[in-house]
């Protein structure tokens, strides 16, 4: 009977001792479940365990990864929680932990990128003139992942929309302008770089054939793909200015003029300079803010010692004067001068006013050394400097503010008549030089030149590709 009731008593001891090391296990978990971003960027749990310890993931949920995944001992443990981009529907899966006989479960919840393709998105509203003068940023190269809340299609767009700005008279007229945002996906992030062997799918088929040489064979592609922003007509699209970033760190811009008022600059997302003016921001300056929005062309010399010709020719179908009188007739390229009269240029009337004495007649411009006249020796149209020169100040606030007030834009009107272009004046024109010059802030270069020399030639300067003058409309 002794015996007994002394087995009796160890087998409970045994359990005693049993029950207390079960209640001695300590197994928990600082969240029961978690939210990743559709980056898949980190985040931390915490664990503590009285004993050894692994973590079992489901094996279908081959997007997650959590490091580490077993581990002895410890009061706290950290555990990295990372998945990969999501870019369609949300995830979800349960993790067992498990600490000896002890099981604890982690909802892991990763939810998807919340863009939709094809928004539009005001950046910034005009508060004056009854009309808006309207930007529309997209981009080219930009994956799903890229227009997300941490992409960097939404840091670049509002870095191109500062920098449009940044530079006179934009600056002072920048509440006469609404400027947007356009989402369009690319089916993998980055530009094709055909002198680097690289090949990426985009939405426009933007592409480097060489340094500084940007190339996209379809610009109508961009006018097909904006008719999808809401209330988008023809006209609108022939008032508004539309600026494609290329995603791509390298020097290269484009610009595409048509003579109904259409335009379309292209600009690498430069952020690595190469010399001076370089960056995206210079390249916004020239091809968006010069040539896209000003109608202006290029002054640079790339042809030393060589005249313009007067119409093409077999080795020089474009860059001629014929192109540059043709695209004078509907208000383009009034930065320059083939009369070879100082006192005949568009720019004349400068001479005599105060304060414009930078402006004057200098020749070398549209390419070529000879045969043609820019109006000061150095502006953003020579070589990308934040800084227009006075005519091209003149152009770019006629523009603004004659589509502001919904009149005509251009100078010339065709006369049926008589088969030429001719002056009219605009009725209720709200532009007149007295106010112009009165808000005209910045009347002259002030700053240093300095030297950059084109690697292509012996000129200074690295130029982007010639602008592009196309009567007509784009084809949609």
């Amino acid at each position: 009977m002794n015996f007994i009731k002394h087995l009796m008593l160890l087998g409970l001891g045994s359990l005693v001792l049993l029950s207390a090391c079960q209640k001695e296990i300590i197994c928990t978990l600082s969240e029961s479940s978690i939210e990743l971003e559709y980056t898949g960027d980190p985040l931390k749990v915490h664990l503590s365990s009285s004993v050894a310890w692994k973590i079992e993931v489901p094996s279908d949920a081959t997007w997650l990864q959590i490091t580490p995944l077993s581990g002895p001992a410890a009061q706290k443990i950290e555990l990295t929680c990372k998945a990969k981009p999501n870019e369609r529907a949300i995830r979800q899966t349960q993790v067992t932990v498990r600490c000896g006989r002890r099981i604890l479960d982690l909802t892991v919840i990763q939810q998807p990128l919340n863009v939709v393709e094809y928004t539009y998105t005001v950046l910034q509203e005009h508060t004056q003139g009854t009309y808006s003068n309207e930007v529309i940023i997209l981009g080219d190269g930009y994956s799903k992942m890229d227009y997300g809340t941490l992409g960097s299609f939404n840091k670049d767009a509002r870095d191109a929309m500062e920098a449009f700005f940044s530079i006179e008279p934009f600056s002072t007229y920048r509440s006469y302008f609404r400027v947007a945002q356009f989402v369009v996906f690319s089916p993998e992030s980055g530009i094709t770089e055909s002198d680097k062997k690289t090949k990426v799918r985009t939405a426009f088929d933007v592409r480097f054939d060489e340094p500084y040489v940007m190339a996209m064979d379809n610009p109508n592609l961009v006018f097909q793909a904006v008719r999808r922003i809401p209330g988008m007509t023809d006209q609108r699209m022939s008032n508004t200015l539309f600026i494609l970033l290329a995603n791509v760190d390298r020097y290269g811009g484009l610009c595409w003029q048509y003579s109904d008022g259409s335009a379309l600059a292209l600009c690498a997302v430069c952020r690595t300079p190469i010399g001076s003016y370089t960056k995206l921001a210079d390249l916004i300056h020239h091809e968006a803010g010069g040539h896209g929005f000003g109608r202006l062309v290029d002054e640079y010399v790339i042809h030393k010692g060589q005249t313009i010709p007067e119409e093409a020719t077999s080795t020089s179908p474009y860059r001629h004067k014929k192109e540059l009188k043709e695209s004078q007739n509907y208000g383009y390229a009034m930065n320059v001068d083939i009369s070879g009269e100082k006192e005949q240029a568009p720019w004349a009337h400068y001479y005599s006013l105060p304060g414009y004495q930078a402006v004057g007649h200098y020749e070398g411009a549209y390419f070529y050394e000879k045969g043609v006249w820019r109006p000061e020796e150095r502006s953003c149209m020579v070589d990308n400097r934040p800084y227009y020169n006075a005519p091209s100040r003149e152009s770019i606030v006629k523009l603004l503010l004659r589509r502001a007030a919904g009149v005509r834009l251009c100078d010339y009107v065709y006369q049926s008549s008589t088969g030429t272009f001719e002056v009219v004046p605009i009725p209720n024109d709200p532009f007149n030089m007295e106010d112009f010059m009165r808000n005209d802030s910045k009347k002259a270069w002030s700053a240093p030149m300095p030297v950059t020399f084109d690697t292509r030639s012996d000129h200074i300067f690295i130029p982007t590709q010639p602008v592009r003058f196309i009567l007509g409309s784009p084809a949609l």
